[in-house]
């Protein structure tokens, strides 16, 4: 028997138009890492201006952004590997082989990623969590949400241990640390050169931080699993349909975003209390770490209300093409965003302020909902969509829409 992926007409659109959110939000703070000296993503004092509207445009992408997107965009990778897996289990065959197929092919995907256009691939490190969460397939909502809590507890562990040991070691072996964390004029100088020179000239930077992210993803490889986990649990409740109303919905959103606002808030304002520390990379982050959760949950909650409501059809639409193209948009982020700061394109590396950055977000956004609606008028899935589940299912999957008035339908 034929095993063949998820169709169009099966497809939840309260999941695309989720996805669609988180994977535009993402850029708010992946913008930085792209624009500025590596530094700057963690310790905003390292590098560029920080007053006035630069200051503001920080401060608010901190606490409404950072960490928050890519929790949502964890949820919904747990979330989609059961709706995969429950596809062809409905075709009586067993999800394992294509789902371990799907995921190699997509840390090959994210290492060629790393090599050829950005350093910052999240890609690799979600097939090797996904590796992980799959083992959980068959667990109870009840027992994921215990596992994605042990999960999420051991990452926040492991990030207090390294702090202690940072700030029990000699400065003068923390240089590494130091030069990731406050790099002196001459590294960001040197740093600022690399990235606008050319893409051969860089691509021995690329790799040497590749194996960075690798050897360090068992740190935070735990939060990826437990946020995968817990997005497995809520497809299982059929949180994505109408499980909750919308009042328990909103209720929960308040909460989340009460305590995941007055956390992060606190963390920030200590970390600049204190001079933003070496050790903010540890401590000061725990903060975040935990309030970017009760965020992310009020953004779902919220965004769930959202789908529901019979209003801007047009706009959930627009944010659905996104979500379904989530793997072509994401790598289409990193070129764009690769020749506007490169030196294999504009050469911009280091030279906008933090308020310029965000117009740089504002144009990819308008591009990649533009390329998106455009495409999918036209065809099943996205290019890169197609190429991944064609080596997936080892089969050519019908490209082309049959008839010019198809649309994608969302009922599994």
């Amino acid at each position: 028997m034929a095993v063949s992926p998820i169709t169009t007409t099966q497809r939840l659109i309260n999941i695309d138009i989720i996805r669609g959110v988180a994977l535009l939000g993402i850029l708010i703070m992946n913008i930085q890492a792209f624009a500025m000296v590596e530094a700057a993503y963690g310790n905003p004092t390292a590098f560029g201006d920080l007053s006035g509207i630069n200051f503001v445009v920080y401060y608010l992408s901190h606490l409404f952004a950072d960490q928050k997107f890519m929790t949502l965009f964890s949820v919904l990778f747990g979330t989609s590997m059961m709706l995969m897996a429950d596809n062809i289990r409905d075709q009586g065959r067993k999800a394992s082989e294509r789902h371990y197929r799907r995921l190699y092919i997509l840390a090959a995907i994210g290492i060629l990623h790393s090599l050829l256009l950005w350093w910052g691939d999240i890609l690799f490190s979600y097939a090797i969590a996904g590796l992980i969460a799959f083992q959980y397939r068959d667990k109870t909502p009840k027992a994921l949400f215990k596992w994605a809590v042990f999960s999420l507890l051991l990452c926040s562990l492991l990030l207090a241990l390294f702090g202690l040991a940072v700030q029990a070691a000699p400065a003068d072996e923390l240089a590494d640390f130091y030069s990731v964390w406050q790099p002196t004029r001459e590294e960001i100088a040197l740093e600022i050169a690399l990235m606008q020179s050319g893409w051969l000239a860089q691509l021995g930077h690329r790799f040497i931080a590749m194996v960075e992210m690798m050897m360090s993803l068992f740190i935070y490889l735990p939060r990826i699993v437990g946020l995968m986990l817990v997005g497995m649990a809520l497809y299982k409740l059929d949180v994505y349909r109408d499980r909750y109303s919308n009042k328990q919905l909103l209720s929960l959103a308040l909460i989340g975003l009460m305590l995941g606002l007055a956390l992060t808030v606190y963390g920030n304002a200590q970390d600049f209390a204190n001079g933003w520390p070496i050790t903010s990379m540890f401590f000061g982050l725990q903060y975040s770490y935990w309030g970017s959760l009760g965020i992310a949950c009020a953004y779902l909650c919220l965004l769930l209300v959202f789908c529901r409501l019979p209003v801007l059809q047009g706009v959930k639409r627009l944010l659905a093409n996104v979500g379904q193209m989530a793997l072509t948009n994401y790598l289409s982020q990193s070129l764009i965003c690769g020749f506007v700061f490169y030196g294999w394109g504009l050469g911009l590396f280091g030279e906008l302020a933090r308020y310029q950055q965000l117009l740089v977000v504002f144009f990819v956004w308008a591009v990649l909902i533009s390329v998106s609606q455009f495409w999918l008028a036209r065809f099943r899935f996205g290019p890169c969509e197609w190429l991944w589940r064609s080596l997936t299912y080892k089969s050519l999957q019908p490209l082309r829409r049959q008839v010019s008035n198809e649309q994608p339908g969302y009922q599994r």
